[in-house]
């Protein structure tokens, strides 16, 4: 595959994503599944990060937010990103229903530019690794978003079979095997990195009342303070 196709496909990959989440913003939380899944991920962070009321957290892929506003009374200020607009209309939206006030919104693709503040004590992804089609890159930002013994946590499906999507365009990757994220977190200096099944989330299987299983997992670790990112 020669680079020029590869950038197509990701650009392919990248607008069929922020088409789908922008369509799907309004509706996003009516499935309990999805609301299920975001709180298990908060009080998987939770027991994983020693959380405190001065840190200053990177969520991204945040969607209508509810890992972010799960998680908003344990932090000092979430910086909410996504690369869909209309997600970020919900989350605003929610967060003013729910009388939250130190969460951010930032429309932005961290897989083109890289954030401008790097000065964040936690960065966190729910869901949103498997969207990416180079996990490895983004992976790679979120550590340099970091200060210096700074936490990142990653949740998403363990490797499956094609079949959690009804429509995979937009879908990078089948799942994500966590031993591979763990090999990344220790290639960018990850300490302390552990991993862990938190959830399984419950579907039908197509055209059959039976029910599937799929796992979700979550991965963390510190930053060394002497990596240089």
């Amino acid at each position: 595959m020669t680079l020029t196709t590869m950038t197509s496909d990701q650009e392919h990959i990248r607008n069929d994503n922020v088409k789908r989440f922008d369509e799907a913003a309004t509706d996003w939380e009516e499935k309990p599944q999805r609301v299920a899944l975001a709180r298990k991920v908060a009080e998987a962070i939770r027991q994983a990060i020693p959380l405190s009321g001065a840190m200053q957290v990177l969520e991204y892929g945040c969607g209508t937010g509810m890992v972010s506003r799960a998680l908003s009374q344990d932090v000092r200020k979430i910086v909410a990103v996504d690369t869909s607009p209309r997600m970020l209309e919900v989350l605003r939206r929610k967060a003013e229903e729910e009388k939250i006030g130190n969460i951010e919104t930032l429309v932005h693709d961290l897989t083109r530019q890289p954030l401008p503040d790097k000065d964040f004590d936690l960065a966190i992804s729910s869901m949103t690794l498997h969207h990416i089609p180079d996990i490895e890159a983004l992976l790679h930002q979120f550590f340099a978003a970091l200060k210096p013994g700074g936490y990142l946590a990653v949740a998403d499906l363990v490797t499956e079979d094609g079949t959690f999507h009804d429509d995979n365009n937009g879908v990078a990757h089948f799942g994500i095997n966590p031993e591979t994220v763990r090999d990344i977190l220790i290639k960018n200096g990850g300490l302390d990195i552990g991993a862990q099944e938190i959830h399984i989330i419950e579907k039908h299987s197509e055209n059959s009342a039976m029910r599937r299983g799929y796992p979700v997992f979550l991965a963390w670790c510190r930053k060394d303070i002497t990596h240089d990112t």
